[in-house]
């Protein structure tokens, strides 16, 4: 540490009552998640309650240190990194406190500290019938917080939407140190309020704008900020709410959030479908997901491969094949069955092997259960190689599916990089996770080359940089591309409403900066061995 960074912390541990830590330990495993950035923070302070957070804003907006919220380490896009002060929610009752649970007709509401872990909260649930549908896939790790500030949704998506649409009520604090309810319209500032009715006044009258935010209203994404919500016409507080929902920390500190949750589905049954070859898996998904479905995972034949040699798989996975899972849930969940056997009888499908049906809970859990640990199985699948993060959360319109699959793996093949294909397809939603050398030189020029080719395909069929992972370093540069000069600007002028001063989290959402900035020191070994 240098003699500023001792005095930094020394002048913090008189304003909050937290942790301030400052040892080269901490420092370093709080530079790190899981992206492919390394960014070393000055200080990381672990605020005891919600008025110690006031007092970290206001001490660092008088400093000019930038913060930077983390929540579980789960990010995939180098957002929760920064080199400032970085925030971390200690685990206790004030950041972790589950209550408020509450029935409304066929409905349940329920408060949770930001600090609250993803899966906690849906046993809390559970143990009450209920579930939040955004149910990520990275629920051990994740933290409520952090999904609200990555717009997660996870699966089932494809029937129910993203966290936004769950979002009852959210608590922050402002980059003025003030505590914002949403819930509470006296609590939110009037410049809020006012600025945000011009805003809205003049996206409405921005016909080209409007026309843009129509069309790709049911696109699942999660880039830049939520100007959906300005479509509808919310109060202020639940304009607000929505706008948060993928912010990735840059408009205020989300400190809880009330949420909506839905019934568990008692009845289930999930099938698996095996195809020879993705452009006809992407063909099924795209008529599988005309029929009230619940969920539509894609898992490639290469994935299954590497899932295959780095784990005990149920007989149902040992197939050699690029596989489907569709989920039908409910009461009719029989009557749907029928209909997805209809549906392949008179496509004709070519499938591999005869589909197989799981009624069985515990069955179906365990199928679910390699699904969430795909992530963690396949990061490292030999010696020398990883599953790096650089285009591992795109979309598309999901009638494009094929045509965006056949063209990615045309990339790949040019590049010469086996990747791993998975994830939510039937929202459009695909995580691309090329097997990069590492071993070979040049490997942020590699990096870069693959990003603009895969970006340049997922725009070029009016997709999304990000489908549910949030803003990040990894995405920022292609942000523009994505929606435009005129929308980009009204981006910029809800950060301008919310945080003039850049205090919070910079570089995530607007960035100009190479996404090979900051690169994790071990993907370079042949640039430092020279």
């Amino acid at each position: 540490m240098t003699a500023a960074d001792v005095k930094l912390a020394d002048k913090l541990r008189t304003v909050v009552r937290g942790q301030v830590l400052t040892d080269q330990e901490s420092l370093r495993h709080y530079s790190f998640d899981q992206s492919i950035y390394q960014i070393e923070p000055r200080v990381v302070v672990l605020p005891y309650d919600v008025e110690d957070t006031q007092r970290l804003v206001i001490f660092a907006a008088r400093e000019g240190m930038p913060i930077t919220a983390r929540g579980g380490g789960s990010g995939t896009a180098g957002s929760a990194l920064g080199s400032g002060i970085v925030m971390v929610l200690p685990e206790h009752d004030c950041w972790n406190r589950i209550s408020d649970f509450a029935l409304s007709a066929d409905k349940a509401r329920v408060r949770a500290g930001a600090g609250v872990y993803h899966n906690q909260l849906q046993d809390y649930l559970r143990q009450r019938g209920f579930f939040l549908p955004a149910d990520v896939t990275s629920a051990e790790i994740s933290r409520i917080g952090g999904n609200i500030a990555t717009k997660a949704s996870g699966p089932h998506a494809l029937r129910y939407g993203s966290i936004d649409g769950f979002l009852e009520q959210v608590t922050f604090v402002s980059d003025r140190g003030e505590v914002v309810d949403t819930g509470d319209e006296t609590t939110i500032p009037e410049r809020f309020r006012t600025r945000l009715a011009e805003l809205r006044q003049r996206l409405h009258a921005d016909r080209a704008a409007m026309a843009l935010l129509e069309t790709r209203r049911h696109l699942k994404t999660a880039s830049g900020y939520n100007l959906f919500a300005f479509l509808d016409d919310p109060a202020s507080g639940k304009l607000i709410a929505r706008l948060l929902a993928g912010s990735v920390g840059t408009l205020g500190l989300v400190t809880e959030a009330t949420v909506r949750a839905e019934p568990s589905e008692r009845q289930q049954v999930v099938i698996l479908l095996y195809f020879a070859d993705l452009a006809e898996t992407a063909r099924a998904v795209c008529a599988l997901r005309e029929l009230p479905v619940a969920a539509i995972e894609l898992i490639s034949r290469e994935t299954m491969g590497i899932l295959r040699r780095r784990s005990q798989l149920p007989e149902s996975l040992a197939v050699d094949a690029n596989l489907v899972l569709v989920e039908l849930s409910g009461p009719t969940a029989e009557t749907e069955l029928e209909k997805v056997e209809k549906l392949l009888r008179v496509e004709s499908f070519r499938l591999l092997a005869v589909p197989v049906v799981a009624r069985d809970a515990e069955e179906i859990a365990r199928l679910w259960a390699v699904r969430k640990q795909l992530l963690w199985l396949i990061r490292n699948p030999q010696p020398g190689f990883q599953a790096l993060s650089v285009v591992n959360d795109v979309g598309v319109p999901p009638e494009h599916l094929a045509g965006f699959i056949s063209e990615v793996e045309q990339v790949f093949a040019r590049q010469r990089l086996t990747s791993l294909i998975y994830g939510h397809a039937g929202s459009g939603n695909l995580h691309l996770r090329p097997l990069f050398d590492l071993t070979l030189p040049g490997l942020p020029a590699r990096i870069q080359r693959l990003a603009d080719e895969i970006y340049q395909v997922v725009l070029r069929y009016g997709g999304t940089i990000s489908g549910e992972h949030g803003m990040g370093r990894l995405r920022a540069p292609y942000l523009s591309r994505e929606w435009g000069a005129d929308l980009y600007g009204y981006m910029h002028e809800v950060k301008e409403i919310f945080d003039p001063g850049e205090l919070f989290n910079p570089g995530v959402v607007f960035s100009d900066s190479p996404i090979t900035d900051h690169l994790r020191e071990e993907l370079l070994p042949a640039e430092k061995s020279g």
